[in-house]
């Protein structure tokens, strides 16, 4: 047999063997049996993110998850593919601010991106998942329309961590629990109309009066009681939040303690609470507002044990879990897994 022949039957082998090699590593990575009892939060936010509008919502919804039978995995951005969850049959992309820096989803499960923030979202980003749960009433109009597998999820609470529990030293005139991220029409219209705002959140500090900031940080253990034993609760709605009609999760938690407050004009607070929640739209009129509850203890009760029933019963945390074990089990048929 010559040289040549031979080298070129070696070639060949080689060529085979790496096949063999590349098919046994491929099939191996298959052989990966998803658990559809098992899910998986993806969080897009880094671990050491803690806020107090995000990190208590993760929290809630791995308890919601965790009541109904999952086995229930977090992962954050800074490990958003860790082995413990690589068999997980479900999994849930929780979008924060801006997109996720990488996205790989399993044909073998449900991928499913929840939308809590519209930031720069491109609809690219929504063609890899299976299906799509957002906070917008517009936008699942608009996904539905647009042939998605889609479900109107909206923010929750959890009654288990913010109920009634009023107590005379936390009274407050007008109170505002936040962290200064992002542009606060609530803030703005307050602190032009002159109002006795005390606000508790990071980053306030030098960028307001520091007069208005009274502390950086309230556990989520005692919000309820922050939230339930202030004469108004002062809610910020963002601009973008009032362009898609997002409730954000804080009203729903002032609610659940019996908290009565006062927002910006949101279409979506008006549909849901009715004149439970008044609103505003400028800073004359959150003025008005503010002289017209501040000293009207029974109107103010009223209003709140309305929001309060609205809130518990059909904005929990395990109402949350049924509309997005909707969507699930559609696309598990769908899928045929």
């Amino acid at each position: 047999m010559s040289d040549k022949t031979m080298k070129i039957i070696l070639s060949v082998l080689t060529v085979i063997l790496l096949a063999l090699i590349v098919g046994l590593v491929a099939l191996k990575g298959s052989s990966v049996k998803t658990d559809l009892n098992k899910l998986a939060l993806r969080i897009g936010e880094l671990r050491q993110y803690q806020t107090m509008n995000r990190a208590d919502v993760n929290a809630m919804m791995e308890k919601a998850f965790a009541r109904v039978g999952y086995n229930v995995v977090s992962a954050t951005e800074d490990n958003l593919y860790p082995d413990t969850a690589a068999d997980a049959g479900v999994n849930l992309y929780l979008r924060g601010y801006g997109p996720f820096n990488e996205v790989k989803t399993n044909k073998k499960a449900v991928n499913v991106i929840y939308i809590r923030s519209y930031d720069s979202l491109f609809e690219e980003e929504l063609k890899v998942f299976d299906g799509v749960a957002t906070a917008s009433r517009d936008f699942y109009n608009y996904l539905l329309g647009a042939g998605y597998a889609t479900a109107y999820v909206p923010e929750m609470t959890d009654p288990s961590v913010f109920y009634p529990a009023p107590d005379p030293k936390l009274e407050r005139n007008l109170l505002y629990v936040g962290d200064n991220e992002r542009p606060s029409p609530a803030i703005a219209a307050a602190v032009e109309a002159g109002l006795p705002l005390e606000i508790y959140g990071r980053f306030w500090v030098g960028n307001i009066d520091d007069g208005f900031v009274k502390g950086e940080y309230i556990h989520d253990n005692d919000l309820g009681a922050y939230f339930s034993s202030a004469k108004i609760n002062l809610v910020n709605i963002t601009e973008q939040e009032s362009q898609f009609g997002i409730i954000p999760s804080r009203v729903y938690d002032i609610a659940a303690s019996k908290g009565f407050m006062i927002a910006p004009y949101n279409k979506e607070i008006e549909a849901v609470f009715g004149d439970a929640i008044p609103m505003f739209k400028n800073a004359d009129e959150l003025k008005a507002l503010y002289e017209q509850y501040s000293n009207d203890p029974k109107a103010r009760a009223a209003k709140a044990e309305k929001a309060y029933k609205i809130a518990v019963s059909e904005y929990n945390a395990d109402m949350f879990v049924q509309r997005i074990n909707g969507l699930v089990e559609f696309l598990i048929n769908e899928k045929k897994l």
